[in-house]
């Protein structure tokens, strides 16, 4: 049984190696994954985190990405 930060390292890979595949699929949108599969995708991530709560999956443990092909800046 592998624990629940296991499975955020597993879907964080899993983002990173299908990158490319999900940016065609879903252009200039936050997806959501959960054990290793797109759970949710929107163009709002406040929607996105409101549309996964109402269907009962764990947000805490969800891997979000926007997926862009534009350079972000982040400020920190």
């Amino acid at each position: 049984q592998q624990t629940e930060f296991e499975q955020f390292q597993r879907d964080i890979e899993y983002a990173e190696t299908h990158r490319e595949e999900l940016l065609s699929q879903y252009p200039e949108q936050r997806v959501a994954i959960f054990n290793q599969e797109v759970v949710g995708t929107s163009l709002d991530p406040h929607q996105l985190i409101t549309d996964l709560k109402k269907r009962s999956i764990p947000t805490e443990w969800i891997v979000v990405r926007h997926l862009t092909r534009q350079e972000e800046l982040l400020i920190l």
